[in-house]
């Protein structure tokens, strides 16, 4: 059956109507019309798989991977589209949720939008005993589509992929996994995560692995040797990390580090999230997820004194190695979760609170503080709109929003980077 797509709904489902009902699926652009298979029909809205695109719109344009369903869906329309749809659908997310009205929301496109992402995961799967790199299937944990090369990625992060799985072929490698890489802009280097299903091909991989590492300027490479409950973390040769160097700054970041993926927007978030810190030069800021000490580190310079939050041990001494790198004094690492840190925190009477949580959102408890004891100013970077939404709801209570600005970090993939300005309510002033 055919029907016209209406428009595209976070995090990437294509809407249309069949008599009055809707229709989600997984490919089309706004005015198109697709041929749809309707694979679950509920009461109030059905599923479907298009099937074909039966008169295509000229934002359409002809995918660069093959495998772009299993990543970046996005890759099927013009640019300045995408940019469009993803301003439509955190203003209306908010809209919605908050029962505000929002005027369509600033959105900062990615200066590049191939090649942009300085890291790359990948599952090993093997046809008749050759080892391919793939991708999950969208939705499915057993099928896989293979992947050759990724445009999402540098030149150079393909060059090295090849190299990888020529060498796991090459000896063969039977245990390997999966592989990770991430890549540095400032040095050029390399390094690699191999996951390994048991110890015996540890010493193995380590020699495939030194074998390329000068074509390839390897950094290091670490094995992840499945165990029982997780993985062990074994080096294999070089160093553990690669360092990259933005904003001024000098990061090390290891093979669990969170960072940024889309170095060539990051400038211009450390700008906004300084401007909408306000005037701090004599006052205390408080990073509540400070991963690497990314934005605390950036704001160290222009704040009297700078907390910052984290919970995780790896994360915690290579963001003390980057504070030693950068010569920076006047940033207190606290070791543990925001929920735990922030009663003292804020007895600290902060100007400012950074939040830049995981995709799940701020812990409720963290929250409840923030709104029984409101400070002048938090500045909420969000990766989820939805959970950002929820959040929100809640801070409303004791904030008022300043500003809202979204940011393209990830062309081609549904993924929205939005940053909020929460300022402190008058004390007269009671939220409904």
């Amino acid at each position: 059956m055919d029907i016209r797509i209406e428009k595209i709904v976070y995090p990437g489902r294509r809407l249309g109507l069949l008599a009055g009902k809707v229709v989600f699926t997984d490919r089309g652009l706004p005015g198109e019309s697709v041929e749809v298979e309707i694979l679950k029909d509920r009461r109030s809205y059905a599923e479907g798989r298009t099937t074909r695109i039966v008169v295509p719109s000229p934002a359409r344009v002809e995918p660069r991977c093959g495998h772009y369903l299993a990543c970046s869906p996005y890759q099927d329309m013009d640019y300045g589209l995408e940019i469009q749809i993803k301003r439509a659908q955190i203003t209306e997310i908010l809209s919605r949720e908050l029962k505000q009205h929002f005027a369509p929301i600033r959105m900062r496109p990615s200066p590049e939008v191939w090649g942009y992402r300085n890291k790359i995961g990948l599952r090993v799967v093997r046809e008749q005993g050759r080892a391919e790199f793939s991708y999950h299937q969208p939705h499915e944990q057993e099928e896989f589509v293979a992947v050759d090369r990724c445009y999402l990625v540098p030149e150079a992060m393909n060059d090295l992929m090849a190299g990888l799985l020529e060498a796991v072929n090459g000896v063969p490698l039977r245990t390997v996994e999966g592989v990770e890489i991430r890549a540095s802009r400032a040095t050029g280097q390399s390094f690699v995560l191999c996951e390994l299903a048991s110890e015996e091909e540890r010493e193995a991989v380590a020699g495939a692995l030194q074998a390329i590492r000068r074509k390839f300027a390897l950094a290091g490479a670490t094995a992840a040797i499945r165990e029982r409950g997780g993985f062990r973390d074994v080096r294999l040769f070089g160093r553990e990390y690669i360092e990259e160097k933005t904003g001024g700054l000098t990061f090390r970041i290891g093979p669990r580090s969170f960072f940024q993926v889309n170095l060539g927007i990051l400038g211009d978030v450390f700008e906004d999230v300084a401007g909408a810190a306000g005037l701090i030069r004599d006052q205390v800021v408080a990073d509540l997820y400070c991963g690497l000490g990314t934005f605390g580190m950036y704001l160290a310079g222009r704040a009297r004194e700078v907390f910052g939050v984290e919970p995780e041990a790896g994360n915690i001494a290579f963001l003390k190695k980057n504070l030693q790198l950068n010569g920076i004094g006047n940033f207190t690492v606290c070791e543990g979760t925001a929920e735990e840190w922030l009663p003292e925190i804020l007895e600290r009477e902060p100007a400012a609170i950074i939040l830049d949580p995981p995709r799940r959102g701020v812990f409720p408890e963290t929250v409840e503080k923030l709104v029984a004891d409101p400070v002048p100013r938090i500045v909420y970077l969000s990766c989820n709109p939805t959970t950002l939404a929820r959040d929100l709801k809640a801070f409303l209570a004791a904030y008022e929003i300043a500003d809202v600005r979204a940011y393209d970090f990830f062309p081609h993939t549904p993924h929205i980077e939005a940053l909020v300005v929460l300022d402190r309510r008058s004390p007269d002033i009671v939220a409904l």
